[in-house]
């Protein structure tokens, strides 16, 4: 009983018919309340009218206006028990005036008032009077009050009946529209209950009420934006199929070679040094492959420290002395330019990751004897950049947006990558609000072209900076 309770107070379409029904009744009551006592004014109106026009009519030397017509006039007050309706008309000076409003005093009070309308009152009856003087004679025509009252009752009640009958109907007419109303939203709701699991295809929007439709539009989105991202999630998981099935194959092959009773002990040490080659390929790949997905994982979660902030200059150093000897073995001079203490609005770890990956991919694809620096600007729009540049090879325009893909590399690199690098890079930038680009680097190779210059750029609200 409490759920069903609970489900016609969370239901829209019940709250809706709950409260129409509510406004509808009020208004009816309100309305009938207002035509009633409406009625009953002009009734009585109408009835002032009768005893008026019966006044102009009356001739005031007429004999029938100073006697009895010696029927019983004493019935009940009580409009349940009244007779046919009587209209009392006698002249002031009537000697049965008294005798017909039952009260000894009635025409010494009456002669008190004015010409016009009255309510006067006698011992045990309540009258309404209308007062007229004709040719010198003074006319009192009068009706009981409570018979007045009988008849503007029954007028009023004849208008009020038709609403109250009608009510059942409103309320019942009410609830089928507003259920017709919500039957879209039903037979939607079927229709995907019925969908298979795999099924994203958008929903009509055309007999749809205006009211829902941007919901449905909002979750057309979203199922656009959901096999969009199962689409990247498969093309992710082939090429990731596709990158460790080269090395383990070439693993298997190499370690099938041991079964050759011909093998010399140099060929064993050189097949040794191949597999431990092929076995840190691997394992770098791995690393990368999880790195990918913990950064997207991040940012389909939305997931971001409050206030997060990181001491540039201490991370650099860090960072430089862990990857300074893949530097020293191709000879290479790598040089930081900053002379400020700058706090960035990202993750230590975060943002440890982005430049080790920049860093890494510039010593691996900066030839020996190369050169990489890392500096700051400011530009006019007070936007802080950092740069990571090279004297390599570089990457043409027409790529440089296309090495953000996961796995894509260059053609014609000697090089061993995953192409999952600047992927990382790109996700973690954009969960932290970092806009990347790739430009021509102010450093020069042998050949006096440019190598490559990686940009991270900054908002300056959100950044600390304070001389050394």
């Amino acid at each position: 009983m409490a759920g069903g309770s609970t489900r016609i107070v969370s239901s829209l379409q019940w709250r809706l018919l709950l409260v129409i029904t509510i406004v509808v009744t009020f208004i009816a009551i309100i309305g009938d309340i207002l035509a009633y006592q409406t009625a009953f004014r002009e009734t009585q109106d109408l009835q002032d009218a009768q005893l008026e026009q019966i006044a102009h009519l009356l001739d005031p030397r007429s004999s029938i206006l100073r006697r009895d017509t010696q029927e019983d006039l004493n019935f009940p007050e009580s409009a349940r028990t009244l007779p046919k309706p009587r209209v009392l008309a006698q002249t002031l000076d009537s000697p049965y005036l008294n005798i017909l409003m039952g009260d000894d005093n009635a025409v010494q009070n009456l002669q008190q008032l004015q010409d016009g309308f009255h309510n006067f009152t006698t011992v045990a009856r309540h009258w309404r009077v209308y007062i007229l003087t004709r040719e010198r004679e003074r006319i009192v025509v009068a009706q009981r009050t409570a018979y007045r009252n009988h008849i503007a009752k029954d007028s009023a009640l004849s208008v009020v009946w038709p609403f109250l009958i009608l009510m059942p109907l409103l309320w019942l007419f009410t609830a089928i529209w507003i259920r017709r109303l919500f039957r879209a939203t039903q037979e939607m709701s079927t229709e995907l209950t019925a969908r298979n699991a795999n099924d994203l295809s958008p929903l009509d929007t055309k007999h749809v009420p205006t009211e829902i439709r941007p919901f449905i539009i909002a979750l057309n989105r979203l199922f656009s934006q959901l096999q969009a991202a199962i689409e990247h999630d498969k093309k992710f998981i082939s090429h990731a199929a596709h990158e460790l099935r080269t090395p383990i194959t070439a693993l298997t092959i190499q370690i099938a070679r041991f079964d050759d009773p011909d093998l010399t002990k140099d060929i064993q040490h050189k097949l040794i040094g191949q597999i431990r080659a092929g076995i840190a390929r691997t394992e770098q790949l791995l690393t990368q492959l999880l790195s990918m997905a913990r950064a997207q994982h991040q940012q389909q979660q939305h997931i971001q420290a409050a206030h997060a902030s990181t001491d540039l200059l201490p991370l650099l150093r860090d960072l430089i002395a862990e990857i300074l000897p893949l530097a020293e073995q191709k000879q290479q001079n790598l040089s930081v330019d900053i002379n400020e203490d700058i706090k960035l609005p990202i993750s230590t770890n975060d943002l440890h990751t982005i430049l080790k990956n920049i860093l890494c991919n510039a010593i691996k694809y900066t030839p020996a004897g190369g050169h990489i620096s890392i500096h700051t600007r400011q530009n006019a729009e007070n936007e802080l950049s950092m740069w990571i540049e090279d004297n390599g090879q570089g990457i043409a325009e027409s790529e440089r947006k296309l090495v953000f893909e996961p796995f894509y590399r260059i053609l014609g690199n000697n090089e061993n990558g995953s192409g999952l690098g600047l992927a990382i890079v790109k996700t973690l930038c954009e969960q932290w609000h970092i806009s990347i680009s790739l430009a021509d680097s102010s450093l020069h190779n042998h050949e006096d072209k440019p190598g490559l210059a990686v940009i991270l750029l900054f908002s300056i609200p959100d950044i600390q900076i304070q001389p050394q």
